[in-house]
């Protein structure tokens, strides 16, 4: 399986500000960064867009993307998410007046985008992977997802404090090799955190503890102006398979 977080700064750096993890080319995990690819055949290889939540972060570029990507024909990008994402996506995005109401422009025979539900617990599958969601702990109703090809399997939990359903359901995989968790705050913003349904790094290493089996932890979503303060609390904590992300890098898993 073939894992990139979608760069989502000029020039390309470190910096995380939006998110977009690409999956084997053809799905994407949120579309904070994904209309940004310059190389525009790499966004029309996206055909299966799966949000975790509503927050601009992880939706940014969804507008753009889908007109970058749009040729006139029945054959469009999937869109899948919760329903009341969905919902949100619909009313207050594609609403006609921040965004032409693709959904409403979609024919039979000319279509702009489908919208999926997805149900926490219900797997689907999509270009050859198998995509479970999974609910998590964030300050709006928010879907981590678990991506298996039959042979390695990837958990991503996006936006998430302690919880408890992901892990349980991680610890009864048959298989999983590679967990993108999230750090947001440094310790001193602890109270911050807990506020708005994040990690801080002290939170981070309680919760790799959690699950009981080794696993190799790629941490994602530090706040930039946090980032070296997170990496030096994580990196004093001393925890074993412990990496930051590049954003830019291909992970081959």
């Amino acid at each position: 399986m073939k894992v990139e977080l979608l760069p989502s700064c000029l020039p390309a750096g470190e910096a995380q500000f939006l998110v977009t993890f690409l999956v084997n080319d053809h799905v994407a995990i949120d579309a904070g960064s994904l209309g940004l690819l310059a190389d525009l055949e790499r966004q029309r290889r996206v055909r299966h867009v799966f949000l975790t939540h509503e927050h601009i972060d992880h939706i940014a570029t969804l507008p753009i993307f889908l007109e970058n990507v749009y040729d006139p024909g029945p054959d469009s990008v999937e869109l899948l998410a919760s329903p009341d994402v969905l919902d949100f996506i619909h009313r207050d995005i594609f609403n006609g007046r921040v965004w032409p109401d693709f959904f409403e422009l979609s024919t039979a025979s000319d279509s702009f985008v489908r919208g999926t539900p997805v149900v926490a617990g219900e797997p689907i599958t999509r270009a050859g992977l198998t995509i479970m969601p999974v609910t998590v702990s964030h300050c709006v109703d928010t879907l981590g997802y678990v991506v298996d090809d039959g042979r390695v399997a990837v958990a991503f939990p996006s936006d998430t404090g302690p919880t408890e359903q992901f892990w349980e359901r991680l610890d009864a995989l048959p298989r999983l090799d590679v967990v993108f968790l999230e750090v947001s705050f440094p310790n001193r913003l602890a109270s911050l955190a807990t506020a708005t349904g994040h990690h801080c790094s002290a939170s981070f290493i309680e919760e790799i503890r959690r699950l009981r089996r080794d696993v190799r932890w790629i941490v994602v979503h530090r706040k930039a102006r946090y980032a070296a303060e997170i990496a030096a609390e994580i990196a004093a904590a001393g925890p074993r398979n412990v990496e930051f992300v590049a954003p830019g890098r291909v992970y081959e898993v």
